[in-house]
């Protein structure tokens, strides 16, 4: 089963220190909580970081279409789980990308892949 997880955004105000924003993530089914504290001024520039991210990670638009290329990064780590023998549909489902477009982006990697039956 894939973790689920919840965010919160909140600020912390401490008289000794400039106000600070926190970032939780707290996972449902672990009850782990990662958190992230940068100082609130910074807060434009992080939201810009993670715009950025994530046009890098999946597309302008925030839909990639079936023909488009797969973040070089994400796209080795799909080749070693490929190879490690996930199957495309399970790949599709853990990184909520199309099977199309994975299966595009490994023959262009120049792996062949045979239709399950």
């Amino acid at each position: 089963m894939s973790n689920v997880y919840n965010y919160s955004i909140d600020l912390k105000n401490e008289k000794k220190t400039p106000k600070t924003v926190v970032l939780k993530q707290l996972s449902q089914n672990s009850n782990e909580i990662n958190t992230l504290e940068f100082p609130s001024n910074d807060i434009d520039a992080i939201i810009e970081a993670l715009h950025q991210s994530k046009r890098n990670i999946i597309g302008v638009n925030g839909q990639i279409h079936d023909n488009e290329n797969i973040n070089p990064i994400i796209l080795d780590t799909l080749v070693e789980l490929f190879f490690s023998g996930i199957s495309i549909r399970d790949l599709s489902t853990q990184y909520n990308l199309s099977e199309l477009l994975i299966k595009n982006n490994l023959e262009r990697k120049g792996i062949v892949i045979f239709d399950e039956f």
